[in-house]
C-alpha cells in the first residue's frame, strides 16, 4: 500500500522522539509489574494469573492516552491538511497511525516478559496460559487502539478524545462482567445477556488466560478492529468530501449494529479452538477415547437445564458449553447419544428427576438493583443398561474444566461388571475438645470416595466385621494399634494380590496457648505397631518427630477469654510440622503425582527403606515424593516444644527423608502361623463364635502393591481439602483399583502451581528486577535518544553557522 511505510515510520519516531510517551511506558510498567509484585510472593502461585485480571482495566487507561493525539493533534496544529497532500490512500493514513501505536503497546507490553522469566527460575508454570494471555492481550490493544483512533479524528481537543475513549472502553469491559450484565438483565430481560456476548470484553479475554485460543474469541476482537479502522477511514475520506454528517452516522450505526449481532450470534455455533495448555485440558483425552470405544453397549446422557431466560447472565452460554463436549463424546463413539431438556417445560418430569436426585439448585443474582436467589437446573444424569442412573447434580461454568473427567470416571464405572468396593479402616469417631458430640475424623474422605463412585466399607478388622471378601483394596488411615490377627489379616489381603494403602505417622500435636498466650505445640505419641508387618518387607515408620523449614501457616481453634466470656477464634500458626511439599520434590514418572500442585504433608514421619531387606524381599520400591533438603528429625520428649526444639542442630539427622512409597511385587510371608483373635481360646473352633466359614488357604501369592503414607493427617477432614490432598488420594484409590486410564484424564485438571521455597535476598531481587528493571531501562532509553538527538541537533547547527 503506498506511503504506508512513510506514515508508519512518521508516527512511531513521534512517539520515540516525544518524552510523554516514554513517561506512559514507564508509569504502566510501574503501576501492571508493581501490582502483580505486591501479592505475588504471599500468594506464592507460579502464574501470571492476577497479572492478566488487572491488565484489561490498565488497558483502557494507556491506550486513550497513546492514541488521543493521533488525529486531534493533526487536526488542531493543521498538519492533517499536509497528511492529505501526500501520494497515499486513506487507509495507508489509518493503517500506518494504528501500525505505529501497536507496535509500541506491544514493546511495552513485552517489557513484561521478565515476570515470565522469574517464574521459569522460581517454579514450573504452565505456558499455555501465558502465551495465551500475551495474545489476549495484544488483541485487547488492538480493539482499544482502533476505537481510540477512530474517536481522535471527531476532535481537535486531545483530552476530550481521551475521555471519550475512555468512556467507551470502560463500557465495553463493564458490559462483561456478571455484576453489571446480571443487572442489565434483571431490568430488561435478554438484554444483559446480549451485551455480555456481544459487546463485552472480559469474558472474550478470560479465554485466553486460561490457555484456549478460540476462534470466537479472535473474531470478536478482529471485527470491532476492522469496524473502527473502516469507521477511521470513512471519518477522513468524509472531511475530504465533506458529506453528510447524518448518512454517516446512520452507516455507522448499522454497522456497530450489526458487529454487535455478529459477535452475539458466534455464541450459537461450534468454532475451532487451540488447546495451549502443558496437559490440553480442554481437548478430549485419549483416555477418554479408549473409554468411549470400548462401548458395547448404548449409554444416554440427558443434560437437564432450565431456560435461557431463567438462567443468570454469567450462565447463559452453560448449555452451549455442556453440549459442546457432549457432541465432542458423541463424535468418538456412536453408542454415546445426549440430549438436552428443560424440565420446567415439562411439569410431570419434575416429580421423576425428584426421586433420581435432581433437582433446582440456588444460584445468586441480582434483579433490579437487589441481590436475589433464584432456583434453576443444570444437572447431568448417565443411564447405562438397568443400572442405577449416575448423576452429576451440579454443572457450573467453574467447574466445566473438570467435567470430562466427571462423566467419563463415571461410565467407565457403569460399565464395570460390578461397583468396585474399598474397605476403610478408621479410628471410632471421637469427642473433640469443642464438639462433645462425636465426631468422624475422616468423613470428607469417605465422602470423596463415594463421589468417585466406590462403594465404602468400614471395616475395624475384628474377628466379627473382618475385610470384607469384595474389596478391591484395603485403605487403612490412622490404624493404630494393631493386634497380630490384624495384621496378619492385611498380609492375606496382600496375599491374594490385592491392594493396600496405609496411612499412619508417630505423632499428633496439641496446640495451646500458655500463660502469655503464645501458641505451643504438644507432641503426642501415637502406636506405631503396623511397622512391625512393614519391616520385614524393608520398609518402616520411623519414630523421630519430622521437621521441616519448608512449612505453611495454618489456623487453629484456640480458647480466649474475652472479658467474662470464653470464646473458640482461630489463630494463624507456624510450626515446621505442617510441612508442604512442592512439585519438585514429587515422582513425576507417576501419574499418582506427576500432575499434582503441592501436599500438605500435616504432622507426618519420615519412612525409613532397608534396600537389602527390600531385595531379599524381592520387592521394587518406588518413591512418591520426599521432604526438602531443610528437613531434619527431632528426639521425641513429652514437652510443649520449644525453639530448640523448632530450629535444626548441626547434630540433627538432615533430610531429604522418604515420606511416601510404593513397593510391588510378591509380598513374603510374615507370619508362620495362624495368630489367634483377642479372646480366641486354645480350644475354641477356627469358625468362631459368629460360625463362619473356616479360611480359604492361599496355595499362591499373587503379585500386590502397597503404598505407605507416613501422615494420616493430611487425609483428615481439617486437611484434605488442603493444596492436591484429595487429588493424590483419589489418584491413589483410582490406580490401585481402576487402573490408570482415569487418571490422565483427571490429570487435564488445570492445578495451581506453587513456587518453590524462596530466601527473603531471593524475593527482594526479583521484587527490584520485575517492578524496577522494565521502567528502568526506558528511562535509560528515553535519556540516550534524547542525548543523541541533541547531538544532531548541535552538529547541524554548527553546521549552518560555518
Amino acid at each position: 500500500m503506498k506511503g504506508l511505510g512513510a506514515i508508519f515510520k512518521r508516527e512511531i519516531m513521534a512517539y520515540f522522539n516525544a518524552p510523554l510517551a516514554y513517561v506512559f511506558a514507564v508509569v504502566f510498567l510501574l503501576v501492571a509489574n508493581g501490582l502483580f509484585m505486591t501479592t505475588f510472593f504471599l500468594a506464592g502461585l507460579c502464574d501470571m494469573r492476577s497479572f492478566f485480571q488487572s491488565l484489561p482495566f490498565l488497558m483502557i487507561v494507556f491506550v486513550p492516552a497513546l492514541t488521543m493525539r493521533l488525529w486531534a493533534e493533526e487536526r488542531k496544529t493543521g498538519t492533517i491538511s499536509l497528511l492529505y497532500s501526500l501520494p497515499c490512500s486513506s487507509w495507508a493514513l489509518c493503517l500506518g497511525k494504528f501500525g505505529a501505536t501497536f507496535v509500541f503497546v506491544l514493546l511495552t507490553l513485552a517489557s513484561t516478559f521478565v515476570i515470565p522469566v522469574m517464574l521459569a527460575f522460581l517454579g514450573e508454570p504452565d505456558w499455555g496460559p501465558i502465551i495465551g494471555g500475551y495474545l489476549g492481550s495484544a488483541l485487547l490493544a488492538a480493539f482499544l487502539i482502533a476505537l481510540g483512533q477512530m474517536i481522535s479524528a471527531f476532535f481537535e481537543d486531545q483530552i476530550v478524545s481521551f475521555i471519550i475513549a475512555l468512556l467507551v472502553g470502560a463500557v465495553a469491559l463493564l458490559a462483561g462482567s456478571d455484576l453489571v450484565a446480571s443487572s442489565i438483565e434483571s431490568w430488561f430481560p435478554g438484554l444483559g445477556g446480549f451485551l455480555r456476548l456481544a459487546l463485552g470484553l472480559i469474558p472474550h479475554f478470560s479465554a485466553f488466560t486460561k490457555g484456549v485460543v478460540s476462534l470466537e474469541n479472535v473474531l470478536f476482537f478482529l471485527s470491532y478492529t476492522v469496524l473502527f479502522l473502516f469507521l477511521n477511514v470513512s471519518t477522513i475520506e468524509g472531511y475530504l468530501r465533506f458529506f453528510g454528517r447524518r448518512n454517516f452516522y446512520l452507516g455507522a450505526a448499522f454497522l456497530l449494529g450489526a458487529a454487535l449481532f455478529f459477535n452475539a450470534s458466534l455464541a450459537n455455533f461450534r468454532l475451532p479452538r487451540l488447546d495451549l495448555t502443558e496437559g490440553k485440558i480442554y481437548t478430549v483425552s485419549p483416555a477418554a477415547r479408549k473409554v468411549l470405544e470400548k462401548l458395547e453397549v448404548p449409554i444416554r446422557v440427558t443434560y437437564y437445564v432450565s431456560g435461557k431466560d431463567q438462567l443468570p447472565a454469567p450462565m447463559k452460554t452453560i448449555a452451549r458449553d455442556v453440549a459442546d463436549i457432549l457432541a465432542e463424546f458423541a463424535a468418538l463413539s456412536p453408542k454415546f447419544t445426549y440430549r438436552i431438556v428443560d424440565p420446567t417445560k415439562d411439569p410431570d418430569l419434575i416429580p421423576k428427576l425428584q426421586e433420581k436426585g435432581i433437582v433446582p439448585f440456588a444460584v445468586q443474582t441480582i434483579e433490579q438493583d437487589q441481590v436475589s436467589v433464584r432456583r434453576i437446573y443444570s444437572a447431568l444424569s448417565i443411564s447405562y443398561l438397568d443400572k442405577r442412573e449416575e448423576i452429576i447434580p451440579q454443572v457450573m461454568p467453574d467447574n466445566l474444566s473438570t467435567l470430562e473427567y466427571d462423566i467419563i470416571s463415571r461410565i467407565y464405572k457403569l460399565t464395570l461388571p460390578e461397583t468396585p468396593v474399598v474397605a476403610l479402616k478408621t479410628p471410632a469417631p471421637a469427642a473433640t475438645p469443642f464438639m462433645m458430640a462425636p465426631q468422624d475424623a475422616y468423613r470428607v474422605l469417605r465422602e470423596l470416595l463415594e463421589y468417585q463412585g466406590f462403594e465404602v466399607r468400614g471395616t475395624p478388622i475384628t474377628r466379627e466385621a473382618g475385610i470384607p471378601e469384595e474389596a478391591r483394596l484395603l485403605l487403612l488411615v490412622e490404624p493404630g494399634e494393631l493386634n497380630e490377627r490384624q495384621l496378619y489379616e492385611i498380609e492375606r489381603f496382600l496375599a491374594r494380590g490385592r491392594p493396600v494403602i496405609i496411612a499412619a505417622q508417630g505423632y499428633k500435636y496439641a496446640y495451646n496457648p500458655d500463660a502469655t498466650g503464645e501458641i505451643k505445640a504438644f507432641p503426642l505419641k501415637q502406636s506405631l505397631s503396623i511397622n512391625r508387618l512393614l519391616e520385614p518387607w524393608g520398609v518402616k515408620i520411623d519414630d523421630h518427630m519430622l521437621m521441616d523449614e519448608q512449612s505453611v501457616v495454618l489456623a487453629v481453634s484456640v480458647p480466649r477469654r474475652i472479658g467474662m466470656f470464653t470464646a473458640i477464634v482461630r489463630q494463624p500458626v507456624r510450626f515446621p510440622m505442617q510441612i508442604q511439599v512442592l512439585p519438585e520434590q514429587m515422582n513425576r514418572k507417576l501419574s499418582v503425582t506427576s500432575n499434582l500442585s503441592a501436599l500438605l504433608y500435616l504432622w507426618g514421619s519420615a519412612l525409613e527403606l532397608d534396600e537389602k531387606r527390600l531385595s531379599q524381599a524381592g520387592l521394587k520400591s518406588e518413591m512418591l515424593f520426599h521432604s526438602s533438603p531443610r528437613s531434619w528429625l527431632e528426639e521425641f520428649r513429652p514437652k510443649p516444644l520449644g525453639p530448640e526444639d523448632l530450629r535444626p542442630d548441626p547434630e540433627d539427622r538432615k533430610g531429604p527423608f522418604v515420606l511416601s512409597v510404593m513397593l510391588s511385587g510378591v509380598f513374603p510371608e510374615v507370619f508362620k502361623e495362624t495368630p489367634a483373635w483377642p479372646g480366641e481360646g486354645e480350644g475354641e473352633e477356627k469358625e468362631g463364635a459368629a460360625g463362619k466359614a473356616p479360611e480359604e488357604e492361599i496355595k499362591e501369592r499373587k503379585p500386590s502393591r502397597l503404598v505407605l503414607v507416613g501422615s494420616s493427617e493430611m487425609f483428615a477432614d481439617s486437611a484434605i481439602e488442603a493444596f492436591a490432598n484429595a487429588v493424590f488420594l483419589a489418584n491413589l484409590v483410582e490406580s490401585l483399583t481402576l487402573g490408570e486410564e482415569l487418571l490422565y484424564i483427571r490429570a487435564k485438571t488445570q492445578v495451581q502451581r506453587y513456587l518453590r521455597e524462596v530466601s527473603a535476598p531471593e524475593k527482594f531481587f526479583w521484587r527490584a528486577t520485575v517492578t524496577a528493571l522494565p521502567p528502568g531501562l526506558w528511562v535509560v532509553a528515553g535519556l540516550l535518544r534524547a542525548f543523541k538527538r541533541r547531538r544532531r541537533r548541535e552538529r547541524y547547527l554548527r553546521r549552518r553557522k560555518s
